[in-house]
């Protein structure tokens, strides 16, 4: 062979198989019979640093998805009930895991242990699913004239994954399981869009591609982030399965341009007719705008790269005080971050034909993070985005520990010394979530002057009987933003259970002077009329409550009590069975309905009584 042959020859090697042909299933140079004791490792070491999490109570955004959350009160297994859970109630895009919650509290209502087990029991079984696909994925670069494929590649990648503490915010804080769940069905679908493609069986084929199909609508129905899947997956066969041949990618155009116009279908789903309107709409409760959200994500976004190096939990917190970039050089990192970012791209577009999982990885990376990461008015940092992300930084740094480290035995040490400290790590972490007094604490020792942590820790300390310090930490947050209305509608709670009404109107009033549709205000402010006396003004606040949000149990029972105290009992009647049937765990509203009831029998017979006279 000459010389020009030859290279040609290195070449096709090096960038894959070049036919558009279903290729065969990978060889796999080794038995997977010790695949279910590694997986049994996996489990049960998992389960392990995650076993001081079960007891952690509701926190955060947990209260007002799951016990605050009549939609997802499941009393009965019917098709209806649960479609109801699934679909009615905040996070209408997100059925999948509110059905999820649903189950766990018709099995055992607000205890926080079943909620636990079936996050842990998610992160467990996301981390085999992403074992198989790091699995087929090395499997279909191995080139036997090359290197044997090492086994023990999709075993670390794994292992560090799972173990890396900054999933504790996907795995422990329980919302987040909206998040790990379309992690799951996310890598599921690629999985078996894998397998579907190596098949040879046309009816194995076909029951593969249905998976994959339907697991996508999975985990585009736990989160909105499984947009970007339709574009991996053709990447994926692009990279794997093509080897970037570019005569293939430009006869498959066509495909590409339909799965942009599904993004754009799915962008209009979710942001309706006018998405530049509900794009601007979202960032009126944000002290940014767009620009600044785009360019603080900068940022951001290479800080989650150095908590993935570096994740030690005094590095953790459930919620920033990130400062925002207010122009590409203010502050001067932003202009630093855009630049990195695009050498990392640029790395990857680069070094495509030659290191096709790496050039892979890094466009997973920054890919899986666009949603959050770029336009959308959201909080600006969370560490539960990086779950997604940084399954194949995993798989990209472990391929390369055992790729470049010689001898072997030393790379293994050095991942099994990482895995450990990780591990320590994240069951220091999960300490820190044990109960909501210690996470808050934490989370104002390291966001000193952001006033929601200050909030925060004041509820649990207001919890525990602690009301001096709750009001000085709701004082504190009033002094970081005299506007916080949080702070002003606790302290509010606070001052009226007192006695000190006047001053609570003052907190009650400023509230909706913030925000007039703040719909417990309006309940705080009218219990607090109703204390003093002024009724007409009570009941135009129950009423208010009511007409933002005719769902509102709380309200329905405030009108009801007024209205009996009126002696107009048929009308608090109503109010009394609206709020059992919007929450049939009402225990207040219950026994009140009961007094009504006998008080309706006893004026009934007293009318009779007359007549007969």
């Amino acid at each position: 062979m000459g010389k020009k042959s030859r290279l040609k020859a290195e070449r096709a090697n090096r960038a894959g198989p070049k036919k558009t042909q279903a290729p065969k299933a990978p060889t796999n140079p080794y038995k997977n019979q010790d695949d279910i004791l590694k997986w049994l490792f996996l489990a049960l070491f998992v389960f392990l640093i995650y076993s001081n999490t079960l007891g952690s109570p509701f926190v955060f955004d947990d209260v007002h998805v799951i016990p605050d959350n009549p939609n997802i009160r499941l009393t009965n297994l019917t098709l209806k009930e649960m479609t109801r859970a699934a679909f009615d109630g905040p996070s209408i895009y997100r059925p999948v895991p509110k059905l999820s919650f649903a189950l766990n509290y018709y099995f055992h209502q607000n205890n926080v242990l079943g909620y636990h087990l079936v996050n842990i029991f998610i992160h467990i079984t996301t981390g085999i699913l992403l074992y198989l696909f790091s699995q087929m994925t090395l499997g279909l670069l191995s080139q036997p004239s090359r290197h044997k494929f090492p086994k023990w590649i999709p075993f670390f990648t794994a292992l560090i994954w799972m173990v890396h503490p900054i999933q504790t915010q996907s795995v422990t804080y329980m919302v987040q399981r909206m998040n790990s769940m379309a992690a799951m069905f996310y890598i599921l679908s690629l999985l078996l869009y894998g397998k579907a493609r190596c098949a040879e069986d046309g009816t194995e084929k076909k029951i593969l591609f249905t998976g994959c199909i339907i697991s996508g609508l999975f985990s585009l129905g736990s989160k909105e982030i499984a947009a970007t899947l339709p574009v991996f997956i053709f990447l994926y066969e692009w990279y794997f399965f093509q080897g970037l041949n570019r005569a293939w990618l430009k006869r498959h155009l066509l495909p590409l341009a339909g799965l942009l116009l599904i993004l754009i279908i799915v962008s209009f789903l979710y942001l309706g007719s006018n998405p530049l309107d509900k794009l601007l709409a979202d960032y009126k409760t944000y002290p940014f705008n767009l620009i600044q959200r785009v360019l603080t994500e900068l940022r951001v976004v290479i800080y989650y790269i150095s908590l993935l190096i570096l994740p030690h939990p005094s590095r953790l917190n459930i919620d920033y005080d990130f400062s925002i970039s207010q122009s590409l050089l203010h502050p001067p990192t932003t202009l630093l971050s855009l630049l990195l970012i695009a050498g990392f791209m640029a790395f990857a577009i680069y070094n495509s034909k030659k290191r096709l999982l790496l050039s892979f990885a890094i466009l997973w990376f920054f890919g899986n993070l666009v949603i959050e990461s770029s336009v959308i008015g959201l909080d600006i940092i969370f560490e539960h985005r990086v779950y997604l992300p940084s399954m194949l930084v995993s798989l990209m740094v472990v391929t390369l520990i055992f790729r470049h480290i010689k001898p072997k035995w030393i790379g293994v040490g050095i991942l099994c010394v990482v895995a450990i400290l990780f591990s320590f790590w994240t069951y220091e972490r999960n300490g820190v979530w044990r109960d909501d007094l210690t996470l808050w604490a934490d989370c104002t020792n390291k966001s000193p002057k952001k006033p929601r942590p200050h909030t925060n820790l004041g509820v649990a300390l207001y919890q525990r009987g602690k009301t001096k310090k709750a009001m000085d930490q709701y004082e504190e947050a009033l002094r970081l933003n005299p506007n916080y209305i949080d702070a002003h509608n606790n302290l509010g709670i606070i001052l009226r259970r007192r006695g000190q009404l006047e001053k609570a109107v003052t907190h009650f009033s400023a509230v909706l002077r913030i925000d007039p549709d703040y719909r417990e205000a309006h309940n705080n402010l009218g219990n607090t009329f109703y204390s003093l006396g002024r009724l007409d003004e009570a009941m135009s606040h129950y009423k208010e409550a009511l007409r933002i949000d005719p769902q509102d149990a709380i309200a329905h029972y405030n009108l009801g009590n007024l209205l009996g105290n009126q002696g107009k009992f048929r009308e608090a009647r109503k109010h009394y069975e609206q709020a059992l049937r919007i929450n049939p765990h009402f225990p207040e509203a219950r026994r009140n309905l009961q007094r009504t009831l006998q008080l309706m029998n006893k004026s009934s017979n007293v009318t009779k009584a007359k007549v007969i006279h």
